[in-house]
This record gives C-alpha cells, structure tokens and sequence, in this order.
C-alpha cells in the first residue's frame, strides 16, 4: 500500500513539474485564457514536450543521473505549484471584481470564442452524469491495474527497458542487437523520467496519465464544435474506449500518441477552419513534432491533414496564403520538434524510419557483406507483408472494415485492443442528422487516416488517433436524437446506455487481478511470477550474476534483468553464428567468446502462441547430449501457465 501511494505522489510531482514547465510556453503564445480547463491541458501537454526534449539533451550529453533528474523535476513542480496558486489567486479576482459589478457569479461553461452554432440544449443531466461516472469507473479500474508492477510483454522489451538502458549509462546509448533502440522514443522519456522519479510503477502512471490527457485534450477539440457540455461528453466515450483504458494500464506508447495527436488536431482546426490566428499553427506544430517523435505512425497522419488542408484552401481563397504559410510553419515546427529521432536512425542505421521502407537498401548490403544472410529465408523484412493486413487490399474489403474490426479484432492486432461497439451502431446515425459545422473536417480528417491505414498496417490500435473524431460523431448524433420520434428516441438512447455502461464494467474489471497487489495482500514478487514468465529466471539470475554477467535470451522480455541483455534471434541475425558451428562443443566456444554468460531457452508447449525460432534450443540439445555437455550447467528449468492459457517452458543455462 506504501508503494503504491509513493507511486502516486512521485507521478503527481510529475505532472505539477510539466504543469510548471508548460504554462510559461503556453501564456508565452499569447492564445486564448478564457477556458480554464483548455489552458491547463495545453500547458501540460506543452510541458510534456518540453521536458521529453530537455532529458534527450540530457542523454546525448551524458547526464542522464537519476539525483539531477530528480532535482530539476522538484524545481520544475515547485514552480508549476506556484504558478497554479496564482491561476487560482487571479481567478477569484476576477470573480470578486464581477461580483462587485453585479454580475452572475457564476463560472462560464465556455469560452467567449464558442461557435454560434453549437448544438442546443445541452445534453440531459442523466446523460452527462452517466457517461461520466462510467468514464469515471473505467478509469479508476485501470489506475489500479497501471498501480501493479509492469508486465506488459512490449514494456519489459523496450518501452521500459531502453529507458532502464539509458538511466544506467546515463546517456542515450545505440543498442546494434536492439531493434527498437533507433525508433522514435519520446514517449520512452516520459517512462524514464517516471523510472528515475520512483520506477517502473511509476513509469505505468505516466502512460496512465496520458489517457487522461487524450480525454482531456478531446473536450478541448470538442469544445468549438459541440459546445463544452457535449464535449465533456466526447471525453468520458474516449475514456471508455476498451483499447484506450486497458493501453492505460500499461506503458506503451500508442495512447501516448493519440494524446499529442488529439492536441495537434485541435490546434490545427483553430487555426485552419476556425480561423482562430495563426498562432495556433505554431503550437500544431509543436504537438505534430512531438506525435512525430512517439511513433513512425504519426507520418500517416500527414497527408491524413493534408488532404482537408488542401480543400480548405481550395474553398476558402481568401484565405489560401495564411493556410499555406500555416502549412509550412507546422512542417518546420514539427520537423525541429521530432526530427531528432528521424536524424539518430539515419546516422545508426542509414535509415530515418529503420526498418521500413529499407528492404532494397538492406539486401544490396547483404548481398555484398554477408551473402550467406542474403540467402536466408525471411532475413529481409517486407515493408507491408501480407500478414500485416488480414483483410487485403480491395475497395470491398475497405467496406467491410468496421464490421470485420469491430467484431473480430484479435485478427487486427488482438482483443486488447479493440474500439468497442458504439462506433459501428452510432456512426451510420450520422446520415439522419443535420449538417454540423467542423464536424466534415474532423470527419474528412479520420477518413483519409483510415485509407491510409488499411493500406498499410492493418492494426487496431493504430486507429487511436482517430478515436476522439469519431467520438465527436458519436456525440452528434446523441444530440441529435431529439429530433427522433420517441420511440426511436427511447430505443437508441437505450442502446447508447447499454454500450456506456458495459465499457464502463470492462474497465473496471481490469482491476480485478491487481487490487491484491495494490493494497498489499500480495507481495510484488508474486505478483511478477504469476504475469511475467521470465521473471524467475530474471531473479535467478539477478542473484547469481555478477559484473561480467551477459544473458542470451530467447523471450524478447528484459526489464526485471539487472545485466545486459541480448535477443538470440537479433544476434543470429545480425552474425549468424549458428552456421559456424560444425560439430558439437563450438556453441559455448563461440558464445563465450562473444562475451555470454548464460543462456535463456523459451518454448511454446501449449496455448496455439507463436513460438521462438528453435535454433538455439537444437543447437543446445546437441551439446548436451554429447561430450562437451558439461560446458552447460541447467541452472533453473520451470514453466509458466499464463491467463489466457499459453504455457511456455524456461531453461536457464550457465556457460563454463
């Protein structure tokens, strides 16, 4: 229980330090003040860049030191602390001032910049009560689960293992057998910041936060177009989304990215279709630069703006000059904010966007360094495999799209990950209602995205950037079921509170296996053995290793090892050693002169899950069995019956 409360408290130093570090960039752009909840988003979401950028400048200088990181993080929340009391001071001036005029005392809902044509009334109080209670519950069922250790099987890979790396070189290293250790990794900053504050836990929060900034940040779209109360509205269906709050709960990165670009296009429609001032285009640009930098999947997004972009200024002639000088602004600001990954992979892998679109450049090195590689089957990675898109590449199946990822999507990345059920039943709504002014943009926006994506990688949860438009939708036609008779009205509200209010229970379930945890009826360790199937061997080993200590791994998890780790398949990859080996006895030689210590073998045994490329398993076997078999000590052999039954056995091996 202690641990989770430090947690809390390290994560809530945290966001007052971006609060702090944020509001000064955001009163420096000199926009709107008017919404107080609009501002405070913003100068968070400022802030998070800011700081996101400030370690990488640590790291590339060599002083990622968890004292110095920890003192400048209290500076920054002290002063983001000081700068909210006088939000607040100011605030209460002003009402009593308003007071002393005899005007209403009561707060405005919206800002003085609202569109005329707002839909109205608001929404009933049940309904705003109710999806917000549900948002609500969805949240609180995920912060429980984001308060247990971390096991999600991409977090102990990379999302928090290069941030361990970085932390304990105290410098942005380059990782030769690490994939990942060249992608865009802004938001693998943020989950470094939260290691050096507390840890991992801490770390899982940040993410956790972040969906609540994605909530937050789609009222702030909403608000020009449906008004505030309707907007609220919009953010409890994001929050409810079962994709978004089970991704709450662990620290990846794709919620991550709809949070910065939910911000991006929420400046962009001030500016460009609501002509706002061209102020707005700069700070798009900041939050494109930072969706540019926490994955290669925001570059979909381009010309998914490009092309309302281009109609707005085909339309709007008069206009025409300032959207495209706001174009280019945006580019600028984005390409100085995010371009910084981009450079890093070119100059480590000859690649900005390594491994796509390299295939070609790849297999002519191949060919003329390593031609026995060359030669292997599936060394040379497509740029868009089949097996990326379930659904091919014909109009029909585009067609068939929300239906096939709606009610299958483990084919589209698994069920973890899913948009839920109230797009598909609400959105063919959209038909009966009336034209709503912004909406055709938001809309023409998620359409081009989605092209893109079922052109190219066909993953459910890449669709997250586009889950608050289309929660803009959705709450448009709930307004508009006023005008439905009533008992169409009846019926399709019922069916509305039937989806909010299952979202709502699923979320909440999630926090089922972590309350034990939480509260301190389970002890941590256990907790890890039950979830992370390496987790054994890493305490084994964390134990037993020493300061040579180098560990072999089959299972791509590394987190919870405390010496370097190295995926096999990367090294065969990369060497291949396998190929040396011509009688039993060279394994350990060769391995051991690479510089391993031990080995971790991983298997499938059961549960239909992919298993891992048997070479070393085979090669291992062999040695074992004849002479030179005592070169190989078992040190720990078990196996680990996961959740969702998948069964997979673990041999730890020493080399003597």
């Amino acid at each position: 229980m202690f641990d989770s409360l430090l947690s809390l408290l390290a994560f809530s130093t945290l966001t007052m330090a971006a609060f702090g570090l944020g509001r000064p960039l955001w009163r420096g752009l000199r926009l709107d003040e008017g919404d107080p909840l609009a501002a405070g988003v913003w100068s968070v979401g400022l802030g998070l860049v800011a700081a996101g950028l400030a370690l990488v400048g640590l790291g590339l200088c060599g002083l990622l030191y968890v004292p110095l990181v920890g003192v400048l993080t209290t500076g920054a929340a002290f002063w983001g602390l000081g700068q909210l009391v006088q939000v607040r001071v100011r605030r209460s001036a002003e009402l009593d001032e308003r007071a002393g005029r005899s005007e209403p005392l009561l707060e405005r809902e919206e800002p003085v910049d609202e569109a005329d044509d707002r839909p109205e009334p608001g929404p009933a109080p049940w309904v705003l009560r109710g999806v917000l209670w549900a948002a609500g519950l969805a949240a609180a069922g995920s912060l429980a689960a984001a308060l247990a250790p971390p096991t999600a099987g991409d977090a102990l890979c990379y999302h928090l293992e290069l941030p361990k790396q970085f932390l304990i070189r105290h410098r942005m290293v380059f990782l030769p057998y690490h994939d990942n250790s060249t992608f865009p990794l802004l938001a693998e900053m943020w989950y470094l910041w939260g290691l050096a504050l507390q840890g991992g836990v801490c770390a899982q929060l940040v993410h956790w936060g972040l969906g609540l900034l994605l909530a937050l940040g789609s009222v702030v779209l909403a608000t020009p177009i449906l008004g505030r109360p309707w907007a609220r509205v919009v953010g409890g269906l994001v929050l409810l989304v079962p994709g978004v709050n089970n991704q709450m709960t662990a620290p990846l990165n794709d919620v991550a990215l709809g949070a910065v670009t939910v911000l991006a296009t929420a400046a962009w429609w001030r500016a460009a279709a609501g002509g706002e001032g061209r102020r707005w285009f700069l700070l798009a640009g900041v939050m494109a630069g930072a969706a540019l930098g926490t994955k290669y999947v925001a570059l979909l997004f381009v010309p998914a703006l490009a092309v309302p972009w281009l109609w707005l200024a085909m339309r709007r002639p008069q206009r025409r000059r300032e959207l495209l000088q706001g174009a280019a602004v945006v580019a600028v600001v984005a390409a100085s904010v995010g371009g910084v990954w981009y450079v890093r992979a070119a100059w480590y892998r000859g690649n900005p966007v390594y491994p796509f679109f390299g295939e070609l450049r790849v297999a002519v090195s191949l060919r003329e360094t390593k031609p026995h590689l060359a030669e292997r089957d599936g060394y040379v990675k497509e740029t868009l495999p089949e097996s990326k898109s379930p659904l091919g590449r014909s109009p029909l199946a585009l067609l068939s799209a929300p239906w096939q990822v709606t009610m299958h999507p483990k084919l589209f990345g698994g069920r973890g990950h899913r948009l839920g059920i109230l797009p598909l039943i609400a959105l063919p709504g959209l038909v009966f209602c009336r034209r709503l002014r912004g909406l055709g943009v938001l809309l023409s926006v998620a359409g081009a995205y989605v092209v893109i994506w079922f052109l190219l990688r066909q993953n459910v949860r890449f669709l997250f950037p586009v889950v608050p438009l289309l929660a803009v939708a959705i709450a448009w036609v709930w307004a508009e079921l006023r005008r439905f008779a009533p008992p169409a009205r009846a019926v399709t509200a019922g069916t509305f509170a039937i989806c909010v209010a299952a979202m709502a229970l699923v979320g909440l379930r999630r926090a089922a296996d972590a309350w034990a945890v939480v509260v301190g009826r389970e002890d941590p360790e256990t907790y890890l053995i039950r979830h992370d199937p390496t987790y054994p061997a890493a305490a084994m080993l964390n134990r037993l290793g020493g300061p040579g200590t180098h560990l072999l791994s089959q299972d791509y998890r590394a987190f919870h090892f405390q010496h370097p780790v190295t995926r096999e398949s990367i090294l065969r990859r990369e060497t291949g050693y396998d190929r040396l080996i011509r009688s039993p006895g060279q394994l350990t030689n060769i391995l051991k002169a690479a510089g391993f210590t031990h080995l971790l073998l991983a298997e499938v045994i059961a549960g239909g899950a992919p298993d891992n490329d048997p070479t070393l398993r085979r090669l291992v076997d062999a040695e074992l069995a004849g002479p030179a078999g005592e070169k190989l000590w078992v040190v720990s052999r078990y196996e680990h019956h996961a959740p969702d039954g998948v069964v997979r056995r673990y041999r730890l091996i020493e080399l003597r």
